[in-house]
C-alpha cells in the first residue's frame, strides 16, 4: 500500500493539521484528515500525526506492507530509534510512531514539498483544510456564532 502523509501546524492557534491518503494506480482511494490543539507543539509533531494516522488505518485493515510518502527527511529517522530530540513532546510523538514502525512492514520515501508532486500536494492541501475545518466547527459552538 501507498500512502502520501502530510502535516501542518499553527504556531499563533496551537493547532496541528495532519492528513494522508492511500494512493493506488494513480488514483486517491481513500483520504483522512484531522487537526486538533497541541499545546507546545510544532510542525515536526503534525508530521508525526499524519504518518501516525496512516500506519494505525494500515493497522486497522491488518495491512502489514506499507509505503509512507512524506516530504519531511526526518521521519524515517525517528521511527527506526536512529534519532532522538532534545523535546519531550516530539519524543512522546516518536515512541507512538516507533511502535507502529515495529508492527509493519514500512518503507518510506522522500519526495520534495511543494513542488509537482500532485499526492503530496494534495495532503499538504488537506492537512491544512483540516484546521480551517476544525476552527469553523469550534467557531460554530462558540457564543459568538449567528446563524
Amino acid at each position: 500500500m501507498r500512502i502520501y502523509v502530510d502535516g501542518s501546524y499553527y504556531d499563533n492557534l496551537n493547532i496541528a493539521g495532519f492528513a494522508f491518503c492511500v494512493v493506488k494506480d494513480e488514483e486517491i482511494k481513500f483520504t483522512y484528515k484531522g487537526a486538533m490543539v497541541i499545546n507546545r507543539g510544532n510542525s515536526i509533531i503534525a508530521e508525526l500525526l499524519g504518518v501516525i494516522k496512516a500506519l494505525e488505518y494500515c493497522n486497522n485493515l491488518g495491512v502489514k506492507e506499507v509505503t509512507i510518502i512524506h516530504d519531511y527527511n526526518e521521519i524515517p529517522m525517528l521511527a527506526s530509534f536512529y534519532r532522538n530530540t532534545k523535546n519531550p513532546y516530539i519524543n512522546s510523538y516518536a515512541k507512538k510512531l516507533r511502535k507502529l514502525y515495529q508492527q509493519l512492514d514500512v518503507s518510506f520515501v522522500k519526495v520534495k514539498a511543494h513542488k509537482n508532486d500532485r499526492f503530496n500536494n494534495y495532503v499538504d492541501e488537506m492537512s491544512r483544510k483540516s484546521v480551517e475545518e476544525y476552527l469553523i466547527k469550534k467557531l460554530k459552538k462558540s457564543k459568538y456564532y449567528k446563524k
